[in-house]
């Protein structure tokens, strides 16, 4: 009996992107077999990479939440940053490493079994499908190839960025709307800074300005999307499709933000990200960020086929956060527990977006097909 989600996409490249079937049986019994399919990972190895992710973040942020608050304000507390954010990786790496120990008929058996009523060459027998299977390559399998065709990475990509950026942007007037920012049009804070940058009134150069700093936060994105690949590899790349697979696309999404989320504990537990929280309100927001946000990302990972547009996401997202402080009032303090993109009002426009995504996620989530 299929143990296969009834919401989980195919496993192999037997459909184009666009859904439509091949134009024969015979080229889609080619594709089938040749096409490197996600494998059924035991679910000992899915639980071995939570954990050991889990354990890995624990061992680099220990020392951290260990210090006092003095101390740590002396600590390199980028360095800390950038190692935990590897973590993710790591354990990828590891857990895959076993994962390639398994046999043919354990990762690739699912695939005999009918997953399409109306595709009958699903059918064929394990040893016929498993022995003429392609399977994954080491970077296929972390998520960081295929890289082709081109124009589907960049065009992904330059999505992901766009979408975050006005996703990062709208939380800021809806926010005010809610009453939980305080929204200022004029962006005092900007036009202050400019000026003192100027030194002298800078009415007749906001414009340019803005150009500007646009430019800066989109050349950001771009530049900082390496310190996102770490994590990206880990919970997109190599967890998710295989969640996916294994529990459907609507579980997958909340498992995958669910753990990725409680991975953020040891920073959470030295104040990172929400400052004005205690540890256990710090660890719900987090989840709640994760599950919505974790959602779109997984999106964008499955349809384009690689990490590299959820990770220019990531970087977006980074990059956006100097926008809070633009178009803040003057002596207002921000409170990222429920305004900005990190905060509960900034996920109503993202959930809006899953929502729509998870309700044709047969379609919306399937592989990208190489």
């Amino acid at each position: 009996m299929s143990h296969h989600s009834p919401d989980a996409p195919p496993a192999t490249g037997g459909r184009h992107d666009d859904g439509s079937a091949p134009s024969d049986a015979a080229a889609s019994r080619t594709s089938r077999r040749t096409a490197p399919a996600t494998p059924r990972t035991p679910l000992v190895l899915l639980s071995t990479f939570v954990i050991l992710t889990l354990a890995l973040g624990w061992l680099i942020g220990l020392p951290l939440v260990l210090m006092d608050p003095p101390d740590r304000l002396e600590a390199p507390l980028d360095l800390f940053y950038n190692l935990f954010m590897l973590s993710p990786t790591l354990a990828a790496v590891v857990v895959h490493l076993l994962e390639r120990r398994q046999s043919a008929r354990v990762l690739y058996g699912h695939l005999a079994s009918p997953q399409n009523p109306d595709d009958a060459t699903s059918a064929e027998a394990p040893e016929d499908q498993t022995t003429r299977l392609r399977p994954q390559s080491f970077t296929d399998a972390l998520g960081i190839t295929p890289l082709r065709p081109v124009s589907r990475m960049i065009s992904w990509s330059i999505l992901g960025i766009m979408l975050f950026f006005v996703f990062s942007m709208a939380a800021l007037p809806i926010g005010g709307l809610l009453g939980v920012y305080a929204f200022d049009p004029s962006m005092p804070v900007f036009v202050q800074d400019l000026g003192q940058r100027l030194g002298h009134e800078p009415t007749e150069f906001i414009a340019t300005g803005l150009l500007v700093e646009a430019g800066v936060i989109f050349a950001s994105a771009v530049g900082l999307v390496f310190l996102h690949v770490g994590t990206e590899i880990g919970w997109r790349g190599w967890f998710f499709p295989r969640a996916q697979l294994r529990w459907g696309t609507t579980r997958a999404v909340l498992i995958t933000g669910a753990a990725n989320g409680l991975w953020f504990a040891p920073l959470l537990a030295v104040g990172f990200f929400y400052d004005q929280a205690n540890v256990f309100q710090a660890m719900g927001l987090m989840i709640g960020f994760c599950i919505v946000i974790g959602g779109i990302l997984a999106w964008l990972r499955m349809r384009s086929g690689s990490i590299w547009p959820a990770a220019f996401a990531q970087s977006m997202i980074t990059a956006a956060t100097i926008l809070a402080y633009w178009f803040t009032a003057f002596g207002e303090q921000l409170d990222f527990r429920h305004s900005t993109l990190q905060g509960w009002s900034g996920w109503l426009l993202p959930a809006a977006l899953l929502g729509v995504l998870l309700l044709a996620r047969r379609r919306s989530f399937a592989p990208a097909s190489a």
